[in-house]
């Protein structure tokens, strides 16, 4: 089965994770990320970031290339991101 390179759960320190260290990136740098189509693993370099891939859901432009290939990206620890954007963002925030 074909398959994409990316990061199947959210790493332990994540930015997307709801327990990572509070006013980590800024409010301004997590802003920036989120805003973008797409996010590699800040640890991973060569592989799209699963926190992100599971908090953008379909704005996430390789969530959708996935779907139009009918590949599945296996994600698992929805439950360990942010559940909105201004969530994660006033988390991020000094």
């Amino acid at each position: 089965m074909a398959s994409l390179p990316n990061v199947k759960k959210p790493c332990g320190d994540c930015p997307f994770r709801k327990d990572t260290l509070n006013g980590w990136l800024g409010a301004e740098r997590m802003t920036e990320i989120l805003d973008q189509q797409s996010f590699v693993c800040h640890k991973k370099n060569h592989l799209q970031c699963a926190g992100h891939m599971l908090m953008k859901g379909e704005s996430n432009s390789f969530v959708r290339l996935a779907g139009r290939l009918n590949i599945k990206l296996d994600l698992s620890g929805k439950d360990l991101v942010f559940d909105s954007n201004d969530e994660c963002i006033d988390h991020h925030s000094f």
